[in-house]
C-alpha cells in the first residue's frame, strides 16, 4: 500500500508541474480570456475546432458582423484568419516548467506588419524583452562588413519599418520576413533588394529568441 501511494503522489507531482505544458493548442484557444480575443465565445471556438477536425471550412460569424476563420490547427501552433486583412497565430512554447503562449497579430496592408504579445500560462502579460528583442531593418542587412555610411544608406531608402513574423508547429524559432521591401516602387526595390536577407531565423534558446544569421 506504501508503494501505491507513493506511485500515486508521484503522479499528483507530475501532473501538477506538466499538466499546463500538456495542455494542446487546442484546450489554449478554447480556453482564452474574452478580452485579449472578443469577438469570439468558448462555444465559437469550440464549433471551430470541430468543423476543422470533420474536415470543413472552419469560418463563423463574430459578434461584430465579421467572420474568423482557423486555417491551422496543430499541437502547439494555430492560425486564424480574423479579417481580410488580418491575422492571429497562437503559438505554445516550450519554456520549461512556465511555458509561454506567443500571439502574432499580423495586419496585411501596406505590407505585412506583426506585433507579438507573449503570456504565462494563466495569460498574464509577459514582459517582451525578457524574451524576444523586435527585429529592425539594419538586422536583414545581408553583408554585415558593410561599412556603416552604406549601411545607413540602405535603411534610409526604408520609409515603412513593416516585418512579417511566423511561426510553425514544428518549432518554436520564429521567422522574420522583410515586408517593408513590398513598400518600395519598383526602381528602388530592384535596386537594394538584393542587399537584404529574404528572411531572418530568430532560434528558441530555451529562455530567449536569438537571431542565427
Amino acid at each position: 500500500m506504501k508503494i501505491l501511494r507513493y506511485i500515486a503522489t508521484l503522479l499528483i507531482i507530475v501532473y501538477a508541474t506538466n499538466g499546463i505544458s500538456a495542455q494542446s493548442i487546442a484546450d489554449i484557444w478554447t480556453n482564452m480570456p474574452v478580452h485579449i480575443m472578443p469577438n469570439i465565445g468558448k462555444n465559437a471556438r469550440l464549433d471551430m475546432i470541430d468543423l476543422y477536425n470533420a474536415g470543413m471550412s472552419a469560418k463563423i460569424p463574430t459578434y461584430t458582423g465579421d467572420t474568423v476563420q482557423l486555417v491551422t490547427l496543430g499541437d502547439t501552433y494555430l492560425n486564424l484568419r480574423t479579417s481580410k486583412a488580418s491575422t492571429v497565430q497562437i503559438k505554445l512554447i516550450n519554456a520549461g516548467k512556465k511555458p509561454l503562449y506567443a500571439v502574432i497579430t499580423t495586419v496585411e496592408g501596406p505590407a505585412p506588419n506583426s506585433h507579438i504579445d507573449l503570456y504565462e500560462s494563466n495569460w498574464q502579460p509577459v514582459v517582451i524583452n525578457k524574451h524576444f528583442t523586435p527585429v529592425t531593418v539594419t538586422d536583414f542587412i545581408a553583408h554585415p562588413k558593410k561599412m556603416r555610411k552604406e549601411r545607413t544608406e540602405l535603411a534610409q531608402k526604408i520609409t515603412l519599418h513593416t516585418i512579417q513574423y511566423n511561426m510553425s508547429d514544428d518549432t518554436d524559432n520564429i521567422i522574420a520576413l522583410p515586408s517593408f521591401l513590398q513598400t518600395l516602387d519598383d526602381e528602388t526595390r530592384k535596386e537594394i533588394e538584393h542587399n537584404f536577407h529574404q528572411q531572418i531565423t530568430l532560434k528558441w534558446k530555451g529562455k530567449k529568441w536569438k537571431i542565427t544569421q
